[in-house]
């Protein structure tokens, strides 16, 4: 039971990492064209501060401990699907 919770964090997270790009990418190209970096940084924390509050309130029902391997592994899978995102799409 516990592998089909760490698959299940894994594949949620993954997915809110490709929103997240989908997102801060469609912003960015939204404020290049008007040229205000100030207010894209402030929507891309906001943005980002928003996306953390969604993955810590989905695996409030899995375990209380940050440290759970569960949680673990779901923040791993965001962290790479961003950074793969970002190294190797982006730059193709």
């Amino acid at each position: 039971m516990k592998w089909l919770i760490m698959v299940y964090s894994v594949i949620l997270n993954g997915l809110l990492g490709f929103v997240w790009i989908i997102f801060i990418s469609k912003l960015l190209d939204l404020f290049n064209s008007s040229g205000k970096s100030i207010w894209m940084g402030l929507f891309i924390g906001v943005a980002t501060l928003l996306f953390l509050d969604i993955t810590t309130r989905v695996f409030e029902s899995f375990d209380k401990d940050k440290r759970h391997p569960v949680r673990i592994a779901g923040y791993v899978s965001f962290g790479i699907v961003v950074l793969v995102s970002i190294f190797i799409i982006k730059s193709s």
